[in-house]
């Protein structure tokens, strides 16, 4: 199964764009995701960690730390995501196969592409062209 940290954490970047200046608490994100405020709330940490929000200890999320038009998805997915390669390749394989002694370099090659061609689609779309949508 494919993570949703990406979609959640533009989910929740939306509704503080949207919501301008007003406090939102974990609790009212996470009933507009529909998911444990737990869960908002370590994403939320990310995202605070990576200077996307700004956050009050009383008040709960506070705004965005950037304008929505500076906030690319490539910026959101580096915050909510563990890991940075979209595909793992596989490792200890039998080095006296025709397959095995190459693959590893072979889809390093082709995963390396695609993973710069993607990066480079998620720099060119920002959290103020999502948004358009829901105004």
């Amino acid at each position: 199964m494919y993570s949703s940290k990406l979609s959640v954490s533009i989910h929740i970047l939306s509704l503080i764009a949207l919501m301008g200046d007003h406090p939102l608490t974990s609790e009212y994100i996470a009933s507009s995701v529909n998911t444990n405020p737990v869960l908002v709330r370590r994403l939320m940490s990310r995202l605070k960690r990576a200077k996307l929000i700004k956050t009050s200890t009383k008040l709960g999320v506070t705004g965005l730390a950037k304008k929505a038009e500076d906030i690319t998805l490539l910026d959101i997915f580096l915050a909510a995501e563990d890991h940075r390669d979209l595909f793992g390749i596989h490792s200890n394989t039998n080095q006296n196969c025709p397959v095995g002694a190459k693959i590893e370099s072979t889809l390093k090659h082709l995963y390396g592409n695609i993973q710069t061609a993607t990066e480079e689609k998620l720099s060119a779309v920002t959290l103020a062209d999502i948004i358009k949508d829901f105004k």
